[in-house]
């Protein structure tokens, strides 16, 4: 049996309607699994007036009490609710969220987490200092050691650099940072994804990947460097040019594609996959995933939002729990 945790995200958003919307579909299946659903209680009640329930549940507000339901809803705080905007409350509501499910993996009672789509702007008003949620489980995990990456059945992706402004990029590119990130994706497509003999594609910062050194001089100087000392250990080649990386499919001869920055890595990825793709912090000795997608304001309680990315999300997040349950059995 294994435990799994939902949180909110944030509650003027789509995050609670996704979720009741994943576990109506995960919680048919005929498995021993048990989840938490961290959110409002009076939040999760009236979404699922529009969201018909097929799951049992019971609400709890203490994590370490046992349920016999299927679901427990762990109750926070019921925050102010204003749909389709981002507020304080709102922020401090998906950021108790996460840090209860952090709890509740802390000691040992969920297997993974799965994240609802928070709000940068509300957790900033509400006063915490993250650019997301990546971020934010590096820091309660005191990880140095971890990657932004995205996985789907068409792609995996990982980015070298996260949320940065374009301009700070360049500065950052180190081959000692580009090996960390080169081994953190090699060893969750093995040792997650369970993939044999994992091949991985690098993209260029600049354009035609420097044209030699003719357009920036990174892929001459950190790059290439970089893959070249690294593909003793591993099969990585580059540095690709992007547009005809993308363009050509070239994407389709790796396991695994290592971007430079955001949006040379996100804008392909969600064209390919978008409403089905899953966000994966690699790297951390949690196992967090989450939607590919934002909050969507636009559509929060009209209930037409729809859940499966997040259920994607679940089922990246089953798989790599089992592979990593496997492999500890192997030792």
């Amino acid at each position: 049996m294994n435990n799994f945790c939902f949180t909110c995200g944030d509650i003027n958003g789509i995050g609670p309607e996704i979720v009741i919307k994943a576990l109506n579909k995960i919680t048919l299946k005929e498995s021993t699994d048990k989840f938490y659903f961290v959110c409002p209680s009076k939040i999760f009640l009236e979404t699922s007036l529009n969201t018909r329930l097929k799951f049992d549940f019971e609400i709890i507000n203490k994590p370490g009490k046992d349920f016999s339901s299927k679901v427990a809803v762990l109750s926070l705080k019921n925050y102010p609710h204003k749909l389709g905007a981002p507020t304080i409350s709102s922020g401090k509501a998906a950021y108790d969220s996460l840090d209860a499910s952090f709890k509740l993996w802390q000691n040992k009672k969920v297997d993974a987490i799965i994240t609802a789509p928070i709000s940068k702007t509300a957790i900033k008003m509400a006063g915490y200092d993250f650019p997301g949620q990546t971020e934010m489980f590096a820091d309660w995990t005191n990880s140095n050691n971890y990657a932004m990456m995205f996985l789907s059945s068409k792609i995996n992706a990982g980015l070298a650099t996260i949320h940065l402004p374009l301009k700070k990029v360049a500065s950052l590119l180190k081959i000692k940072n580009l090996h960390k990130t080169f081994e953190i994706i090699y060893n969750t497509l093995k040792n997650d994804l369970a993939y044999a003999d994992p091949k991985i594609g690098v993209l260029g910062l600049n354009p035609h990947a420097g044209e030699g050194g003719l357009i920036g001089d990174e892929e001459k100087k950190i790059i290439i460097p970089a893959i070249k000392s690294f593909s003793r250990k591993i099969k990585i080649e580059g540095p690709f040019p992007p547009d005809a990386f993308w363009g050509n499919k070239v994407y389709e001869n790796y396991d695994a594609v290592i971007g430079m920055y955001h949006d040379q890595v996100l804008i392909p990825f969600k064209l390919l996959n978008f409403g089905k793709g899953v966000n994966f912090t690699a790297g951390l000795p949690v196992v967090r995933t989450s939607p590919d997608h934002g909050v969507a304001y636009d559509i929060a309680g009209k209930n037409i939002a729809d859940e499966s990315s997040i259920v994607q999300a679940f089922n990246y997040a089953l798989r790599i729990v089992k592979n990593r349950k496997r492999k500890i059995g192997k030792e």
